[in-house]
């Protein structure tokens, strides 16, 4: 190779997505740097959910036991009314569990920044307090300028530096420089929030078990309460009218109490009402939620990934290892294209191409991430009559309905193709990329939207239409016994 510098990958954000690169790329062999314009593991957010296809990238890692260790992991889903009523008691996650061989654990986010970034080799390639300003796009390589005058340079700029993205906006500027109009005012607007979401995590009470997971419905409102080892983790959504970027509000400290107080008396579950959580809570904050997939991913040496890119809401608990799996889908690619340069060194003409494959891979995939995230989100906060229904219904469907439906959509993930996964945990379901039988690929293809929109038909609607059309019959049946009584 002489005196050529390795290709070298610049990572924008030091948040889950750019912790996840910088094992990948530490595990593929690939130069790089993290920038984090702040601190690493900062006092923010609630918590993260590691489902199947996260934990089998955190193995290949070497963080998934370190994981496992910080919490246990769910295995029951209770749905509450607003009176506190229980309506459902799932088994979902044990089927997940059942199906995929790995637990699903929920712990506190700055926990889970802690031990990603203690299970590197070499930290010394994470910069924390590193504010970039500016990043200049050219043929030969790309460089990222920080606050401080420091200039790096590399090959390639990976942003993943969260839903408020500097890295879109300069991508963004560069793409509407270069080609007057490539990136539309539309897609600028694409990111939106329907919600507000107060988030926090209390101090672990006997309220609860801490495998369990539970969601209580209100009109327009809709709580979810988490156990855990250390903490009780919990969210409230609020249903606003929809704000498009860059409009999107800011929310204060003093805006959370006050949405807290509306929330004093309501139940969350058959014994507790959420002041109780309030009132030993650790860390609070009011968010927007925002969801939105945006068109162009990349752009010259600037690609997109995480919520940066990718957005969904939380309700489910997909967005954090959305993020890894992006990463890991980027890292196969420039694995890849590297070993096959003679020099190491893929061209420009290279990297658009397998950048092309980036955006084409996540593009599809990440929709239907964020139209299961959206449609669970509606549903919990009885967004409409219909929604309302279907909260309803969904309790008399077998446990592992959704388990099935989610597992179609897991078991097609990836993971780093050019290292073994030690210690894999196997189910009874296999991993798609563990397996070659076209006959088993047939009888378990890759979702679509119209996979979704059937199944949803054959396990919701129809069962919704069948009890509406029973509770007519009841109604009229009882109405013209009350009549025959009167008669009498």
């Amino acid at each position: 190779m002489g005196s050529q510098k390795r290709f070298r990958v610049i990572v924008v954000g030091g948040g889950v997505g750019g912790l996840a690169a910088a094992h990948a790329f530490e595990k593929a062999g690939i130069d790089h740097i993290v920038l984090e314009r702040g601190e690493i593991a900062p006092a923010r957010g609630a918590s993260i959910g590691i489902y199947p296809h996260g934990a089998r990238i955190l193995q290949q890692f070497g963080t998934l036991q370190a994981v496992d260790d910080e919490t246990y992991p769910i295995e029951r889903a209770k749905n509450f009314l607003p009176d506190g009523s229980l309506i459902a008691n799932s088994e979902l996650f044990r089927f997940l569990r059942q199906y995929h061989g790995y637990p699903i654990p929920v712990l506190e986010r700055r926990r889970f920044l802690e031990i990603m970034y203690d299970g590197l080799s070499d930290k010394s390639l994470i910069k924390s307090h590193s504010k970039v300003v500016d990043i200049i796009d050219s043929e030969d390589n790309v460089k990222v300028i920080l606050a401080d005058g420091t200039v790096e340079e590399g090959d390639l700029v990976l942003g993943v530096d969260g839903v408020h993205s500097l890295v879109r906006s300069l991508m963004w500027r560069n793409a509407n420089a270069a080609i007057p109009g490539f990136i539309t005012a539309n897609e600028k607007k694409t990111l939106h929030a329907d919600y507000s979401l107060l988030i926090g995590f209390s101090e672990t009470g006997s309220h609860m078990s801490p495998s369990d997971l539970y969601c209580t419905h209100y009109d327009g409102k809709s709580f979810l309460t988490i156990g855990g080892k250390k903490h009780t983790f919990w969210f409230v959504f609020f249903k606003n009218d929809r704000v498009h970027w860059p409009a999107l509000p800011k929310w204060t400290q003093a805006d959370a109490e006050r949405r807290a107080a509306e929330c004093m008396d309501c139940p969350i579950s058959e014994t507790q009402v959420f002041g109780e959580l309030w009132k030993t809570a650790i860390r609070t904050e009011l968010v927007n939620v925002e969801e939105g997939l945006f068109e162009h991913m990349f752009f010259g040496r600037v690609v997109l990934a995480g919520d940066a890119v990718h957005k969904m809401t939380p309700n489910i608990g997909l967005g954090g290892n959305s993020a890894m799996e992006s990463v890991v889908v980027l890292t196969n690619l420039l694995h890849k294209a590297i070993q096959e340069h003679p020099e190491g060194k893929p061209d420009k003409a290279a990297i658009q191409n397998l950048l092309h494959e980036y955006q084409k891979d996540r593009q599809v995939r990440m929709r239907q991430f964020i139209d299961f995230s959206s449609l669970a989100t509606k549903i919990q906060a009885w967004e409409t009559t219909w929604y309302k229904i279907l909260s309803r219904v969904i309790p008399f469907l077998p446990d592992d309905t959704f388990a099935k439906q989610a597992s179609i959509l897991f078991k097609a993930a990836p993971k780093l193709d050019f290292i073994p996964v030690p210690g894999d945990l196997k189910g009874s379901v296999k991993w798609d990329d563990d397996v070659l039988e076209a006959k088993y690929r047939e009888s378990f293809p890759r979702p679509s939207i119209s996979d979704w929109v059937r199944s949803m038909f054959r396990y919701t609607f129809k069962p919704a239409l069948s009890l509406c059309i029973l509770w007519v019959f009841l109604v009229i049946r009882s109405s013209k016994a009350s009549e025959a009584t009167i008669s009498n």
